[in-house]
């Protein structure tokens, strides 16, 4: 009961989006064929639909999310330090388990060096590569909060998200089709981007009240309809275009965005749903590193019994998404049960030890 009165619902809901929206990201870009399929109005404009969707929100709420919750650190002590060290600790678990399976279950044939370069080179689980991001994230943030603390005007620090956001996003819009139209050079820092806006929300809480919520909404669900109509009214033949770009780009960084504020603020009173909530906010990395291995799973039962065709396959969206989410948070619900269970014989080890 403790641990959920004094959690902040809305940032529990962003977590548990964003994971959802990182699996569920996932089955149109990784696990079925959709960005190879032509592209047809029956069937696949829905999926056209959600594809932005999920993965303008998974990713870049999470980045949002350390910036917003990590605005007043600014020391670098051992005690910060140590903080990375849950995380780094999962990381070589899930691994090792990753490893497991692609030796054992997929058949992947290396050596146990290569195995172990695989850890080191964030390959072990293919996802890991957020894990190397969120490494050198963490190990700047100090630096960032000071920097972004000694700018002292609200103007001045819209002025730098601006500028980082035609730095990041403004290149994926411009820069296509062998045209360079702007400075492309930074794009790749795109967490700068979304950590700072974390930070300005967390400063400055943005509110999104009455008429604004709606039009926020529909803001949203045009944004993610522009792939879908541009390819129905002008595209033939062809698979989909993505006219709106990527998930970081001028358009997915807006629905990013608007999403974070439409939900950070949201207060849920019921006592179970914050409990839920809260368990899976907090389980949320552990899911997200073992999930590979549950889309190893159900992807190919499922397309090698059921796929005829990407349009006809994506109900299964419904079954799949789901399955891989649910197996993922008992996973890592079991991690967590483990993890207690040793820590507790530990430290009854050392009680008995110094009695």
């Amino acid at each position: 009961m403790k641990q959920t009165t004094n959690r902040l619902a809305g940032l529990d809901i962003i977590r548990c989006f964003a994971i959802f929206s990182v699996i569920a990201g996932h089955f149109f870009v990784l696990n079925t064929p959709f960005r190879e399929t032509i592209f047809d109005v029956s069937g696949m404009f829905g999926q056209g639909l959600v594809y932005l969707l999920f993965n303008a929100t998974g990713v870049p709420l999470f980045i949002m999310m350390t910036g917003y919750l990590n605005a007043h650190k600014v020391e670098c002590n051992r005690k910060y330090y140590k903080g990375m060290g849950r995380a780094l600790i999962s990381y070589l678990l899930f691994s090792v388990i990753t490893i497991l399976f692609r030796k054992y279950y997929l058949h992947e044939n290396l050596s146990w060096i290569q195995w172990g370069l695989k850890i080191l080179d964030f390959s072990a689980i293919p996802y890991g590569w957020y894990i190397e991001m969120w490494i050198g994230l963490y190990l700047l943030t100090p630096f960032l909060n000071l920097l972004y603390k000694a700018i002292p005007t609200q103007k001045q620090k819209l002025i730098l998200l601006v500028t980082l956001y035609v730095l990041t996003a403004l290149p994926d819009l411009l820069n296509r089709y062998g045209l360079h139209l702007v400075p492309g050079f930074w794009q790749s820092v795109f967490p700068l981007t979304y950590f700072f806006i974390g930070r300005y929300i967390r400063e400055y809480e943005p509110e999104l009240k009455g008429k604004k919520i709606l039009v926020a909404i529909i803001a949203i669900l045009a944004i993610c309809a522009i792939n879908p109509l541009f390819n129905l009214l002008f595209v033939k033949e062809h698979t989909m275009i993505q006219i709106a770009g990527g998930s970081n780009g001028v358009f997915g960084t807006i629905v990013a965005v608007l999403t974070f504020i439409l939900l950070y603020k949201i207060d849920i009173r019921n006592v179970w749903t914050k409990k839920v909530l809260t368990r899976i906010s907090l389980l949320s990395l552990d899911m997200y590193l073992c999930c590979y291995i549950f889309d190893k799973i159900f992807y190919p039962y499922f397309i090698d019994r059921h796929f005829v065709d990407q349009a006809q396959f994506g109900i299964y969206f419904f079954v799949i998404v789901p399955l891989v989410f649910v197996a993922s948070l008992l996973t890592a619900q079991v991690k967590e049960w483990i993890n207690l269970l040793f820590t507790r014989k530990k430290s009854a080890s050392l009680t008995c030890h110094n009695a």
